[in-house]
């Protein structure tokens, strides 16, 4: 067994290795047939050759191409025996064309272009050929089968098959017509409808082929001129009466078919070693004895699809050869038990298509397969089979038989086919009586219930059955339904048409094969034995472990990608959320770059008064200026030296650099006092208060306790708006109406411009060149130190009558300007005449020159000691002076105290 099993996959190795070390053109497709090699280039639309170099080529197929001229490049080829040129556009052959292919077998030229027999040159082109054996030129337009003249004749010593048929040959016969055509066996004229016929002598031909070709009579010297003719095909010729005028004889014909020919009556006397005798599709009603009396070796007779109505008993008695027997498609309603008695090697009776009631005994020694299907059977005797005594197969199908009668028998038969009758039940003795039984069908009929497997207890060798296409009722729980389809399905299965065996009942499984209607009900441990039972443990066990592990791997391939996806979303909401932010900033950005305009003038309101600014000591920087930002490390540590170094020990360039670093800047603390001076509630009683210093740091605070006066914003005696006071640029008698910031040089903290003589210009003692200012009234103005005293402020209201006491010339000019008529009080306070008398004259008048000289140095001594001890101080009062660098012999003094109009920087 294993060296059978061996051989073919040795021989298909070979096969595979010696094609794939063929040269195979692209457009062809090789393959090894045992010995031969077989080229198939058809259908490929091709309009060159295809070059197989040395290739031993033996099968070549070039049909269904567009070549025009026959390929003498394969003169060669000394392997090729067939040549495929069919369906091509090959209009003529040279007499040279076949020159080299000594080789050749097979030539094909079916279905080409040529109109004429004289383009084939059939005179000289098949000389050549000296091994061609078939030649076929069918489907060309011919219009002649040779001629007169010996030229146009077909010449060919070794042909031994030609086909010319459908050539639109009119004129056919003559004794020179296949004289050089000695060897020719096979003849094909089929499908020339207007074609004459006349002898064909020949002492060769064995095969002739009349199909289809108009005849209307075949005289006795037609047969007579080819004394070895065996087989002659005259079907489809519908006018053709062949043997009525006069018997045809064949001493040595063996095959006739005479199909469709509409025949009424023949006469088959003259042809007594006929063997093959097809009558279909004629118009015969009747056959008698006499019909076939000399045709005693008949062995296949075919009388189907004719008007036969009745026939005699002992008709087809003296056919004793006689084997098969086709009766099919007649008209036949009552059968002669003894038809077929007397023929001991019938073995195939075709009795189907006829009008059959009943099935009758039928004796027979010999049959062996009935067929009689579409008979209109509805009914069956017990005894049909009886006589049969070798009977192996009955088809009964697509009768109208309800039921098997029960003691029908019979122990030949094998095959029994029911199939498309109208059975609805099995009885339990139904088979018994077929114990050779192996195949059944009883599809396509009305059964509904399971048959029990024990019906079929007596057929042992029932191996096939086929149940399909019946309503069958599913009752899954019902243990016969289930013992039936285990004895259907248990191995080696029964059932061949599994996929047919469908529910025709209760609705909800209706359609469904059984397999998948019942597979919920039923139980593998059911049908199974313990060995079974086992392995389906062990295989459901591996099952659901592997089900398991498939279901934690997509368990965790789950879990990665959800937490691969809410990664991905937590970064897009952070991404998200700070573009939000970023664009809040933005927003926010411009919002505070759009209201830099509007806190700049809120910040306006918030400056100090002329006097206040004056009585403001020098202030240290508390952050880095733009001075510190601006000059280099070597400038600023200059700077710092020329701090710490004594007095008198520092140049004038050092001064100039100290005193343009000292800046005036409100501190912290200052303005957090003024943000709680305006915040602060007070009551209407509280008017007074007080300056107080504190002594450590140096700085001021004023107390709103017992306070005379409120903050500016909260005063409503003197019926100012919040807008009056916030919108400080309308008044008229305010010096600093016309100041604006320095925007392109001037630091952010030092951008005040005021249009004339700034505050600073006019009071810092940098500016010493009094030459440049002849006209200031600061010119000689000493710096004072201001004592540690508590300043007592009333506030009164402003009236026309008030007259205040003389000012100093440096603002003596704004105080005696004509009073406006505005109903806006001034910011400046005015004190009593009282207190105006106890301020000391400091008229510049009065101070000589060698005491203005004093005084600037003394102020520049200040100055140095207040910038290297003391930070800046956020109080509105005047300062407390160091205990060191001022004598209080000038005693305590009452400075006149004005209202803030605004808070600038200097």
């Amino acid at each position: 067994m294993a060296r059978k099993r061996l051989f073919p996959l040795l021989l298909v190795a070979l096969l595979a290795a010696r094609s794939a070390a063929v040269e195979c053109p692209a457009s062809c497709k090789c393959s090894w047939v045992v010995d031969s090699l077989y080229a198939d280039c058809s259908r490929r639309g091709l309009t060159l050759y295809p070059s197989f170099g040395t290739a031993p080529v033996e099968h070549l197929d070039l049909s269904g191409n567009k070549f025009a001229e026959f390929p003498r490049e394969y003169a060669d080829m000394d392997s090729l025996l067939y040549l495929d040129l069919s369906h091509n556009s090959i209009d003529n052959l040279a007499p040279d064309a076949l020159i080299g292919f000594t080789s050749l077998r097979s030539l094909l030229l079916a279905n080409n272009s040529i109109n004429s027999w004289a383009a084939i040159s059939a005179n000289e082109v098949f000389k050549y050929a000296t091994n061609l054996k078939r030649l076929s030129l069918q489907g060309n337009h011919l219009g002649s089968f040779g001629g007169p003249d010996y030229s146009q004749q077909l010449n060919s010593r070794s042909l031994a098959e030609l086909d010319i048929s459908a050539t639109h040959i009119g004129v056919v016969g003559g004794d020179i017509v296949i004289n050089q055509l000695p060897n020719l066996e096979r003849l094909s004229l089929a499908n020339n409808p207007h074609m004459q016929l006349a002898p064909l002598p020949s002492k060769s031909i064995r095969m002739l082929d009349l199909s289809s070709c108009g005849l209307q009579g075949l005289g006795a010297s037609f047969v007579e001129a080819l004394p070895i003719l065996e087989a002659l095909n005259l079907s489809r010729n519908t006018a053709l009466q062949f043997g009525s005028v006069e018997p045809v004889v064949g001493k040595e014909l063996r095959q006739l078919d005479l199909s469709y020919c509409n025949l009424v009556e023949l006469d088959l006397s003259g042809l007594p070693v006929l063997t093959e005798l097809r009558l279909r599709g004629n118009l015969l009603r009747a056959i008698d004895a006499s019909t076939f009396a000399n045709n005693t070796i008949l062995e296949l007779l075919d009388l189907s699809e004719n008007l036969l109505r009745s026939i005699e008993g002992d008709v087809f008695g003296a056919l004793k050869r006689l084997k098969q027997l086709n009766l099919a498609f007649n008209d036949i309603a009552y059968l002669n038990r003894n038809l077929v008695r007397g023929n001991d090697v019938l073995t195939e009776l075709n009795l189907s298509h006829n009008i059959l009631k009943k099935l009758t005994r039928i004796v027979s020694n010999s049959v062996r397969h009935i067929n009689m299907s579409w008979c209109e059977i509805s009914e069956i005797e017990s005894t049909a089979l009886s006589s049969l005594s070798i009977i192996q197969e009955l088809d009964l199908s697509n009768n109208f038989i309800a039921e098997l009668p029960n003691q029908m028998y019979s122990e030949t038969l094998r095959y029994l086919n029911l199939a498309n009758c109208r059975i609805s039940g099995i009885r339990n003795s139904s088979f018994r009586g077929f114990p050779e039984l192996a195949d059944l069908h009883l599809n396509g009929n009305r059964l509904t219930n399971p048959i029990p497997p024990s019906y079929f207890r007596g057929n042992k060798f029932l191996d096939q059955i086929w149940l399909g296409d019946n309503p069958w009722i599913c009752e899954c729980q019902d243990p016969l339904f289930v013992e039936f389809y285990d004895f259907l399905t248990a191995k080696p299965t029964k059932l061949k048409d599994r996929h047919h065996l469908r529910c025709g009942s209760p609705p909800v499984y209706e359609g469904k094969m059984w397999d998948h209607a019942c597979i919920t009900a039923w139980t593998v441990s059911a049908r199974s034995s313990k060995g079974e039972k086992v392995w389906s443990s062990i295989m459901l066990t591996i099952l659901g472990l592997g089900i398991l592990a498939l279901c934690f791997g997509c368990c965790q391939k789950l879990v990665r990608k959800r937490k691969e996806h809410n990664n991905r979303r937590e970064y897009a909401e952070n991404h998200d959320e700070l573009r939000r932010i970023q664009d809040l900033n933005e927003r926010m950005l411009r919002e505070e770059s759009s209201t830099t305009l509007q806190q700049a003038q809120q910040e306006i309101s918030l400056l100090p008064s002329y006097e206040d600014a004056l009585l403001m000591p020098k202030m240290e920087r508390p952050v880095k200026s733009m001075l510190d930002l601006s000059v280099t490390d070597r400038a600023r540590k200059q700077l710092r030296r020329s701090q710490t170094q004594q007095d008198g020990e520092q140049s004038a360039g050092e001064e100039e650099l100290q005193l343009d670093s000292r800046q005036r800047f409100r501190s912290v603390e200052m303005l957090s006092n003024r943000a709680k001076e305006r915040t602060a509630q007070y009551e209407p009683y509280r008017r007074t208060g007080r300056m107080e210093y504190n002594n450590q740091s140096g700085s001021r605070r004023f107390s709103i306790e017992d306070s005379r006066f409120p903050a500016a914003h909260l005063k409503t005696q003197n019926l100012q708006s919040a807008e009056q006071i916030g919108n400080f640029q309308s008044y008229e008698n305010s010096p600093y109406t016309k100041r604006k910031p320095k925007i392109a040089e001037i630091p952010p903290f030092k951008r005040v411009n005021i249009m004339a003589d700034s505050v600073e210009f006019l009071t810092d003692p940098e500016y010493e060149d009094l030459g440049s200012k002849p006209g200031s009234p600061f010119a000689k103005r000493k710096p004072k130190s201001p004592i540690n005293m508590q300043v007592n402020a009333q506030v009164y209201t402003m009236h026309q009558s008030a007259v205040a006491a003389p000012l100093a010339p440096a603002i003596e000019d704004y105080f005696k300007q004509a009073p406006s008529s505005s109903t806006i009080a001034s910011d400046f306070q005015e004190l009593n005449e009282p207190e105006l008398a106890s301020l000391p004259d400091v008229n510049p008048s009065t101070v000589s020159s060698s005491g203005a000289e004093f005084d600037v140095e003394q102020g520049k001594r200040k100055k140095r000691k207040n910038s290297a001890s003391r930070r800046v101080s956020g109080n509105f009062s005047a300062a407390a002076a160091a205990a060191d660098e001022t004598s209080s012999s000038e005693g305590e003094r009452h400075v006149q105290v004005h209202k803030p109009m605004r808070e600038t920087l200097f």
